[in-house]
């Protein structure tokens, strides 16, 4: 019965070895059991879908996988701002972190964002970077600053003031406003460099003449008596135009057509001959007209 037993069991054993040999083994040798497979990779997706992990796709992505894995807030919307590589990058980023502070985006949201105002070239050169070489906001600005350096605005200096001068039909308004937008783009100048450069590049007239009999060292100051004159000028060209007083415009003398001239017998000149007396004619007596202007007068003594 022994023997019975021990002969019973082995052939299932053996069955079960057998079992074991189909799901493991191939004529190659070893091989992973192919729905073992199957079932950890269902078991990895079903994973990623519940944590949110962004291994799957940051794959080949220049984001580090910490921002894509951060999530949006929810009432985030896309900007309006445009960059697609053909003007000032670093004022891009400004206007871009101005806004980002407004909504009050954390770095990773603002790397996101900031990727959706790239356009054209911008976008092309943003997915040529490496995957996962952009770590944070800060590290995404400097490298866009750096790729378009060339675009970068030439910084104005004092320089740039000293340059500017009031056009000849510019009138004292637009010019004051050209003057204090360049000087807002200038950086470290005095308020007396500022001050100078506006009366030395006016146009001559009573506000120049003004500003130079009582110079002042105060921009502001300046300002504020350009203003003065602004309002003045404004109000005597309404006047001029009520009163109907316009500058006529300067004529152009015509000149005279090159031609000949008329000959010396056509009626055009005899009739000039008539018309002009001639000098040296003769009277009737047959004497020069002008004779007895010259000669001396002869008075007999009674």
């Amino acid at each position: 019965t022994s023997h019975t037993s021990h002969t019973t069991t082995t052939p299932a054993t053996t069955a079960g070895n057998q079992d074991e040999d189909v799901f493991s083994y191939g004529e190659g040798g070893v091989v992973r059991d192919r729905a073992m497979e199957r079932m950890a990779e269902h078991l990895r997706q079903l994973q990623d879908k519940v944590e949110g992990r962004p291994e799957r796709r940051a794959r080949g992505h220049p984001f580090a996988r910490e921002i894509l894995a951060a999530p949006l807030p929810t009432n985030f919307k896309e900007t309006n701002l445009v960059y697609d590589g053909s003007s000032d990058p670093s004022r891009h980023v400004r206007t871009f972190e101005n806004m980002a502070v407004l909504h009050g985006y954390s770095d990773s949201v603002c790397c996101r964002a900031f990727l959706s105002t790239l356009r054209g070239g911008a976008l092309d050169w943003f997915h040529q970077l490496p995957s996962g070489s952009i770590v944070d906001f800060e590290d995404f600005a400097s490298k866009l600053t750096n790729q378009y350096s060339s675009a970068v605005a030439q910084e104005k200096t004092y320089l740039t003031l000293m340059a500017m001068k009031q056009g000849e039909k510019e009138s004292l308004r637009k010019y004051v406003a050209r003057y204090n937008q360049t000087c807002l783009e200038v950086h470290s100048t005095s308020d007396e460099v500022k001050a100078g450069g506006l009366i030395r590049s006016l146009r001559a007239g009573p506000c120049r003449t003004s500003l130079a009999k009582t110079p002042t060292r105060s921009y502001e100051d300046v300002l504020k008596r350009c203003r003065k004159y602004i309002n003045l000028e404004e109000m005597e060209m309404e006047f001029a135009k009520l009163e109907g007083v316009a500058q006529p415009e300067p004529k152009k003398e015509q000149s005279r057509p090159r031609g000949r001239s008329p000959g010396r017998n056509s009626p055009k000149r005899n009739e000039q001959r008539r018309a002009s007396p001639r000098r040296g004619g003769r009277d009737a007596k047959g004497e020069r007209r002008d004779e007895w202007q010259r000669r001396p007068m002869v008075f007999e003594r009674q």
